[in-house]
């Protein structure tokens, strides 16, 4: 997949808005840290929703050559961590999304505008 980054962020937040992952959100963290570029926020509705939405992310990542550094809460299935590098993906049940507020902690200022964002 011959893409630029943004193009990336988008890709992939298409591919959660197709397995009906809610509260979709990217934001921009290239000036906030140095392990990744940009944050892309979801929940599922219950934790196997959430492995149907990981599998299917890790999947069109391998079907497209793109390389997954690692792969965290694959069996509580709360939190999903999925690192593409300059991309990480995370997906929450309900809860654990209340529970952690990661996009306060990055705060909203950051959200990409431009970039298809549900608020």
């Amino acid at each position: 997949m011959d893409t630029t980054l943004i193009e990336r962020v988008n890709y992939f937040i298409n591919l959660l808005h197709e397995r009906k992952a809610n509260n979709v959100i990217a934001i921009d963290v290239r000036d906030k840290c140095n392990f990744t570029e940009y944050l892309i926020i979801s929940t599922g509705t219950a934790t196997m929703h959430n492995k149907s939405i990981a599998e299917y992310v890790l999947d069109k990542s391998y079907d497209n050559k793109i390389q997954v550094l690692s792969i965290e809460g694959m069996d509580a299935l709360t939190w999903i961590l999925i690192d593409l590098n300059d991309i990480i993906v995370h997906i929450f049940t309900e809860e654990t999304f209340e529970k952690y507020n990661l996009e306060d902690l990055w705060t909203k200022r950051n959200i990409i505008p431009g970039i298809k964002n549900e608020n």
